[in-house]
């Protein structure tokens, strides 16, 4: 018995120790069990793919460029649409910010959402501090929907420029001769006392340039003149004057070898171009056709605050007053509809020129016979609106004999500031050869195969001008619209020379460079173009537009770069040569042995990204920078990264 009283002793001494161990493993006094703590999971931050942009139906590009051809260097510019704009949006698929309408690189560059059937057309007016303004209208079909175009801004100041083009700004103090006094009073106007009634500013072409153009303008102010603004109140300063001479290089037509061809031209810088829209003579509705200029001046008045005059009150009788605008005409210029004022008929001018043919200063005659500039002719005088990007006849003038063997004179009285044009304009009228007055043509090199060279067509005539510039990089065809409805020379412009053989299948190709002549342009549809020169050797680029993570630091794990749609602009030798709109990977030709270089749109800022191409077969990309979003994930996880 004793024995198994020591038994169960043992026993519960036993079952005593163990609940005291397991006491030991808990601080809990309720004595429960807790699991011991999981040790933390490893994570990794990785980089979010940022997001494309949309795909647009198309885009637009304006380059800006000197009035010499070169690119605009530290220049702000503005762009202002005179139309609609409608589907016109960032390169983002955001709407046009004022920032997007401001520039300082030189290109604006736009996308277009839609595109209708039956096309849209944009309208445009640049500026840029120091800079005579410019205007341009896109005409975009379901066929051509990515378009671009090269505007020239010409400077306020200029004494030396390529083209024959002259400019300066003074203060009406300086234009006083000795003996001649000039003050000026907001209620009275400008008074000039003295041995003169009037001061004036003449600009005119340098004779180191005769073999290129002659002419100039004196632009004249009276005694009593009164400067006032657009909103009708007078000036309280002295404004300075700015006075710019654009010459119509008639002469150079006349002088210049059919091998040789200019890259520039003062006519190049014309607002809106020479192949244009204006009122037609019928209605208020446009009619599309050709200015051939005498010339143009543009005049501004500006006092220290950048107010602008707009016209120049009235006299004691309460009638305008005006200021005298004598343009010196090249008398090489081409005369495409021709009336001849009578000296000696009691009809005025108007009646005279609308008998002849002219109606709101449009010629209406169906098929004139063109000839050069005569004493007497008379001359249709046409005002530009700067802020509408549009020209407007205004009245006539008369040709008169200078005394100088090389120029006419052509006096006309101006009730307003603006830049003045004496402008022949004339339009097809009935049947034409052009189907919708659009121009096709095909191109080949010397050896009869589709011509990959790039060129750009030339369309001149003795104050006409017109420089086609092939932004889409198909050099094979070519595509003019509106030409001109009177006889033009043409050729094919290559760094400085005329490289046209001929039209294939006529005696003009005939192996040697020349200047080929139409009386009508429309005769050249659906021909195909030759040229003298060898082929070029070509390479294909493929290109691709991406997005790529720029904030390296913040992420372990990168993400592969997004392809995105945007604008791509292409140079070569520092000239604008091509506009595109990439919707991810392009294929771009080059010339073997080429210089260029590129400028791409980054979406997130608008900003354009400069960079050079090899003129190789060897693919590239242009990368776009973005600050990519961040998120943090297990290293067992696969994230949005690239890696694990």
């Amino acid at each position: 018995m004793g024995n198994n009283k020591f038994k169960l002793t043992k026993l519960a001494l036993a079952l005593g120790l163990t609940a005291s161990l397991t006491a030991c493993f808990s601080d809990n006094d309720n004595n429960d069990y807790v699991e011991p703590p999981t040790p933390p999971e490893e994570t990794v931050d990785v980089a979010v793919p940022p997001a494309a942009a949309p795909v647009q139906a198309g885009a637009i590009t304006v380059s800006l460029v000197d009035v010499d051809g070169n690119q605009l260097a530290d220049t702000t510019a503005t762009i202002k649409f005179t139309s609609s704009e409608d589907g016109l949006v960032s390169s983002s698929g955001a709407e046009l910010s004022e920032e997007s309408k401001s520039t300082t690189n030189s290109l604006f560059a736009f996308n277009v959402s839609s595109v209708p059937a039956d096309g849209i057309d944009y309208s445009y007016v640049v500026s840029a501090e120091g800079y005579l303004s410019n205007s341009g209208t896109f005409s975009l079909t379901a066929d051509e929907t990515t378009l671009a175009q090269e505007i020239r801004l010409t400077p306020r100041e200029i004494s030396e420029s390529e083209v024959a083009v002259v400019a300066t700004t003074k203060a009406l103090a300086d234009l006083a001769e000795e003996g001649t006094e000039v003050a000026y009073d907001e209620s009275t106007g400008l008074s000039i006392s003295g041995d003169k009634s009037e001061i004036e500013l003449k600009q005119e072409i340098s004779a180191d340039k005769a073999s290129t153009a002659v002419g100039g303008t004196t632009v004249k102010l009276k005694n009593g003149t009164k400067f006032i603004k657009e909103d009708g109140t007078a000036m309280t300063t002295v404004p300075e004057m700015t006075v710019a001479y654009f010459a119509n290089e008639a002469t150079r037509n006349t002088t210049e070898s059919e091998e040789d061809a200019a890259e520039s031209s003062s006519l190049d810088a014309f607002p809106g171009g020479l192949a244009l829209s204006v009122e037609g003579p019928d209605s208020e509705e446009t009619v599309d056709g050709s200015f051939t200029s005498g010339g143009f001046v543009a005049i501004e008045l500006v006092d220290d605050e950048g107010n602008k005059v707009s016209t120049f009150g009235e006299d004691e009788n309460g009638n305008p007053i005006a200021l005298t605008v004598a343009m010196q005409v090249d008398k090489n210029t081409n005369n495409p509809c021709p009336v001849v004022f009578d000296e000696t008929s009691a009809d005025s001018l108007t009646a005279q020129a609308e008998a002849g043919g002219y109606k709101k200063g449009v010629c209406t005659v169906e098929t004139p016979t063109s000839r050069d500039l005569a004493e007497n002719d008379i001359f249709p005088v046409w005002s530009y609106d700067e802020d509408a990007g549009k020209w407007k006849f205004e009245n006539y003038g008369v040709v008169k004999d200078s005394g100088n063997a090389t120029t006419f004179d052509v006096e006309v009285d101006v009730e307003h500031l603006s830049y003045w044009n004496l402008d022949y304009f004339t339009y097809r009228i009935g049947a034409s050869k052009c189907p919708n007055n659009i121009l096709n043509f095909n191109v080949v090199d010397q050896n009869d195969d589709p011509n990959e060279a790039r060129v750009n067509l030339l369309i001149e005539a003795k104050g006409y001008r017109s420089l086609i510039g092939n932004y889409g990089g198909n050099y094979s065809s070519g595509t003019f619209y509106n030409p001109p409805s009177f006889p033009v020379t043409i050729k094919m412009l290559r760094d400085g020379k005329n490289i046209l053989d001929g039209v294939v299948g006529q005696a003009s190709a005939d192996g040697e460079a020349s200047a080929v002549e139409f009386d009508d342009l429309c005769d050249l549809n659906g021909e195909t173009i030759k040229l003298n020169s060898a082929p070029v050797t070509i390479v294909e680029k493929q290109i691709t537009t991406q997005l790529v993570c720029s904030n390296t630091d913040d992420f372990e794990i990168d993400t592969a770069p997004v392809v995105t749609p945007t604008n791509v602009n292409i140079y070569q030798n520092n000239k604008f040569v091509r506009s595109l709109y990439s919707t991810g990977t392009f294929s771009l030709k080059l010339e073997e042995g080429g210089t260029y270089s590129a400028s791409y749109e980054d979406i997130n800022t608008g900003d354009f990204i400069p960079t050079s191409i090899t003129a190789d077969a060897t693919s590239a990309t242009f990368d776009i920078p973005v600050e990519c979003e961040v998120e943090t994930v297990p290293v067992s996880g696969s994230g949005s990264g690239s890696g694990s």
